[in-house]
């Protein structure tokens, strides 16, 4: 009895202490993703801090072509989330809100990988995405994942702050408050 307590608490622990995070498959080279916990780390040492931001074109949810560079000159809040993860989910209806105010002076785009690993397809995404309480959220569809492995994401949700000359000037893993994210937005260039 007490060996099936401690092998039902040990399993329970792992769970528990895991986080929504993307671990590197060695055969595909594909990101595995797992519905974990996850705690806020800050990170302006991130490999990536300091380098040019990686160029995408993606597919938003009206299918409008959207690329990082449209966005040349300004900055950029870039989210990394998947609608399986629990922190993502709980930090939309603030991101919503960040979105909606009208003396922004940088975008927010969103990236969400379709199909993957667990994730709604698109048309599944679109359905559960119309039920949520953030219709101003922009989303983009990443379907091969390509932009998160351009962007090194091993957890969700991921937040990536690339300043207006196209660097990226901060890395956040884990779910950022609005206040937080202005903040690290006001002292980019």
């Amino acid at each position: 009895m007490k060996f099936i307590k401690y092998t039902c608490f040990s399993i329970l622990s792992i769970a528990l202490l895991s986080a929504c995070s993307m671990e590197q498959s060695s055969e595909s080279g594909m990101n595995n993703m797992s519905n974990q916990t996850m705690t806020n780390t800050t990170s302006s040492k991130h490999p990536l801090v300091g380098k040019e931001a990686s160029d995408f074109e993606l597919k938003d949810m009206k299918g409008n072509t959207v690329k990082l560079s449209d966005y040349k000159g300004k900055k950029v809040y870039l989210k990394f989330w998947a609608t399986w993860c629990g922190p993502c989910r709980q930090s939309m209806p603030e991101l919503n809100k960040l979105v909606e105010e009208k003396d922004r002076d940088f975008e927010i785009l969103t990236v969400m990988a379709p199909g993957m690993q667990g994730e709604k397809t698109e048309k599944e995404f679109v359905e559960w995405f119309a039920q949520q309480d953030y219709p101003s959220v922009p989303v983009l569809y990443n379907p091969d994942g390509s932009a998160f492995a351009n962007y090194q994401v091993r957890s969700i949700p991921t937040e990536v702050f690339i300043d207006s000359q196209g660097k990226i000037g901060h890395v956040q893993l884990g779910a950022i408050s609005n206040e937080d994210a202005k903040k690290i937005i006001s002292e980019l260039k």
